[in-house]
């Protein structure tokens, strides 16, 4: 069984690796995996090729509007570093979607959603301000989201 799921994978990478472009959707759907393995296997596809490098000159020069600098320093000192924020967010959104991979679980798109932006929240708790409010209380909204649509009350 799991070398039928092993070649189920590699079949995907390879797929992604061909067609950067795809719908993870469909590429789940197509090998038969669970929708947070997809889009696992679509960022591990991405080579640092497709990817730009920052250009910290050509940012700065093209921010004319120093309200925004304000606005990012305000945020960093709510949320912590962006980069900090990134990297804890994206190995918790790792970690679920190759849990429930092992677990061959399935998750419709609000719900996968909903558990990324938690994890989002729990990562801007963790390198913020643990005290600021409003994260908590959007990690109970996306929680509350899902339960209400399970209830059959969508928003």
């Amino acid at each position: 069984m799991k070398k039928f799921k092993k070649m189920k994978t590699n079949k995907a990478f390879e797929y992604f690796l061909d067609n950067p472009g795809a719908a993870v959707k469909s590429v789940a759907n197509r090998f038969k995996i669970s929708l947070p393995h997809a889009y696992r296997l679509r960022d591990q596809a991405a080579t640092p090729a497709e990817m730009k490098p920052f250009e910290r000159d050509r940012v700065t020069e093209n921010v004319k509007d120093v309200g925004l600098d304000k606005l990012l320093g305000s945020r960093a000192k709510v949320y912590g570093k962006f980069a900090d924020n990134a990297r804890l967010a994206q190995a918790l959104k790792r970690t679920m979607a190759d849990h429930a991979h092992e677990m061959s679980r399935d998750f419709t798109d609000d719900q996968w959603e909903a558990l990324e932006m938690i994890a989002t929240k729990i990562s801007r708790i963790v390198n913020g301000d643990p005290d600021s409010v409003d994260q908590w209380d959007d990690i109970a909204g996306y929680a509350k989201l899902i339960a209400d649509r399970l209830r059959g009350v969508p928003r």
